[in-house]
């Protein structure tokens, strides 16, 4: 017998994220939902461009997926369902038009290096891993990360080596 979710019994799991907009790099906690709003509380704003406003632990906010370029969870999320299948990492350049994202993308081992960018893309967002985000146009805004879910929606280019 299947376990319900915690969502399905009304359980609300919130998360540390942080998340990338055009302007801003947010951080705060969500709900992990299929919405194309999504909900964040204990939301900090470090600006990233000229004019982008900081915020201090502002209690919550609404954002919309479709404008989020980037985002990863800051806990550790639990192991892939299947713990055997081998995965190989392959380098990836993934280039928005305010952003650009440099690491590596995961695929399973089996899979065709002829199908690695239609797997990526697949859908909206895409995992990247031990990645340098650089924000272009602005001089020293660069940070590492251990991940990152890019919006393919932002995407203007996608390299893989």
């Amino acid at each position: 017998m299947q376990q319900p979710t915690a969502g399905a019994i009304g359980i609300a799991n919130w998360t540390k994220v942080d998340v990338l907009t055009p302007y801003q790099r947010l951080t705060g906690e969500t709900l992990k939902d299929q919405e194309s709003l999504f909900h964040m509380r204990n939301v900090s704003a470090e600006p990233l461009l000229p004019g982008a406003v900081q915020l201090n632990g502002v209690p919550e906010g609404l954002f919309n997926k479709a404008l989020i370029g980037g985002i990863r969870t800051i806990d550790p999320e639990p192991p892939p369902v299947d713990p055997q299948m081998e995965t190989i990492r392959r380098y990836a350049m993934y280039q928005a038009a305010e952003f650009m994202v440099s690491g590596f993308a995961e695929f399973a081992k089996a899979a065709s290096p002829e199908m690695h960018t239609e797997l990526l893309l697949k859908g909206r967002f895409f995992q990247m891993f031990d990645v340098t985000v650089t924000v272009i146009g602005v001089a020293g805004k660069s940070w590492a990360q251990p991940n990152i879910w890019a919006n393919r929606d932002h995407m203007l280019a996608l390299f893989l080596g």
